[in-house]
């Protein structure tokens, strides 16, 4: 996936990766307060589809790494705001792998001219 003459196939399975991911946040999000493991398993698993996706170097692996975030910068908040702030985390990681859903179709819209 990471040449341009991108396979309709390579397309599809990334497009599912990144569809299944969504999936799993919004169920991390409908069950708060959020489980601290199931969400780090989630932002684990998000990068190991990323890096499948687009390769370890890809700027699509720092994006979500870097709206992660390498430190738990919550420590010493109150509970409940830590809770609020890592859902809004969650929510950003959605968004931003929803761009990537968006740039796949356009590429599988643009695979068949080349």
């Amino acid at each position: 996936m990471r040449s341009k003459n991108v396979r309709k196939e390579d397309i599809e399975t990334g497009i599912a990766l990144l569809e299944q991911q969504i999936k799993d946040a919004r169920h991390l999000l409908k069950h708060r307060p959020l489980n601290n493991k199931m969400h780090g398993a989630w932002n684990k698993e998000t990068r190991s589809c990323l890096i499948k996706i687009y390769g370890p170097d890809s700027p699509n692996v720092r994006s979500i790494e870097s709206t992660v975030g390498a430190t738990p910068v919550w420590m010493g908040m109150p509970p409940e705001v830590a809770e609020t702030y890592q859902a809004s985390r969650l929510e950003r990681s959605m968004s931003m792998l929803k761009s990537c859903i968006v740039s796949f179709k356009r590429k599988a819209g643009n695979s068949g001219r080349e």
